[in-house]
């Protein structure tokens, strides 16, 4: 009899696995980068950062800066605002009436304010709630307000505060107000408006410049860090290519290292300006107690919030831009 040749047959157990002769069974090669875990990205991304650490820490202080400037500029800013709304040097015009008028001509004057062209809101403001107006403003002073409110001699006068649409019609509103009969006086306060605004301009175009400059410089130096680490393990990134590592794989540590340096940046941001800007206040509060100042609490969740996003986002970015980069090399 012709014996047929016996032909072996792989048999897989339905895992993916091949049984081996001796009834073992042989795993199936996976691609690395597969079921990865979070804690082995961040590793290597801490020891990205520690075999490069004077690059690290020079993105750390220059991104730290950029964020403590930024953070610096609005808080002052929104404090500029306050005060200027506080003083009524924004776009205000407080008219002044005649003190003989009674309740029915200093209404009359109301109306005919309201009739003049460019007037955007009128508030009236009697002569009591202007002198507790300026209890408010002044209260080292409050005994004198008390005294004044007390003994019927308060100095002041049924007033009218008018808001403007258009600056350069400010002057013949002016001087329409002056016709009104009633009227005695008029503060017009465009010049010290225009003034904090040409200061406001000026302080907005100068932090522009260097927050263009000191985030330029940040962008480079991350973009420098990554590239050092991905040059340093770029025997190691050939071999993972080579044994079939996914792309996400490779470039997860670093995407990782740029958010760090984003995060612990905008933390390191957050307590410089919290210090800074207690420090600013406390002098500032002793020698012009005359000025509000918004306390830093107002500030804390948008600036920790901002900076954190600011932070990240920018390191994540130029970490994606530079591994494309030198990832082709």
């Amino acid at each position: 009899m012709n014996s047929e040749p016996v032909t072996e047959k792989k048999v897989e157990n339905g895992t993916g696995n091949t049984p081996a002769p001796d009834g073992t069974e042989k795993k199936s090669r996976r691609r690395p980068g597969r079921g990865a875990g979070i804690f082995y990205f961040i590793s290597e991304a801490f020891k990205g950062m520690r075999h490069h650490s004077v690059m690290t820490a020079a993105s750390v202080i220059v991104l730290t800066s950029c964020l403590v400037l930024l953070g610096a500029f609005l808080m002052l800013l929104r404090n500029i605002n306050v005060n200027l709304e506080k003083l009524g040097l924004l776009n205000e015009i407080a008219v002044f009436t005649d003190g003989s008028l009674t309740p029915e001509e200093v209404g009359a004057v109301g109306e005919s304010i309201k009739k003049l062209d460019n007037v955007d809101t009128v508030k009236y403001v009697s002569k009591e709630n202007g002198l507790e107006s300026m209890k408010e403003q002044y209260p080292d002073y409050s005994d004198l307000f008390e005294s004044i409110k007390n003994n019927g001699d308060n100095p002041l006068s049924d007033s009218f505060i008018i808001t403007y649409r258009d600056n350069s019609g400010v002057y013949e509103l002016e001087s329409e107000l002056h016709k009104i009969p009633g009227v005695v006086k008029v503060n017009n306060r465009l010049d010290y408006a225009v003034k904090v605004g040409n200061f406001k301009n000026g302080m907005s175009l100068v932090f522009a410049w260097f927050f263009v400059l000191l985030f330029t410089v940040s962008v480079f130096i991350i973009f420098n860090t990554i590239r050092l680490a991905v040059e340093g393990r770029r025997n190691e990134i050939d071999i993972m290519r080579y044994i079939g590592a996914t792309n996400s794989f490779i470039i997860t540590p670093f995407i990782i290292e740029g958010s760090l340096i984003g995060a612990v940046s905008g933390i390191l941001a957050f307590f410089a300006d919290m210090g800074l800007y207690k420090l600013a206040v406390s002098k500032l509060s002793a020698e012009l107690d005359i000025l509000e100042y918004i306390p830093f609490r107002s500030f804390a969740v948008p600036l920790i919030a901002g900076f954190l996003a600011v932070g990240i986002l920018s390191g994540v970015l130029t970490s994606l831009f530079s591994i494309r980069k030198n990832l082709k090399n």
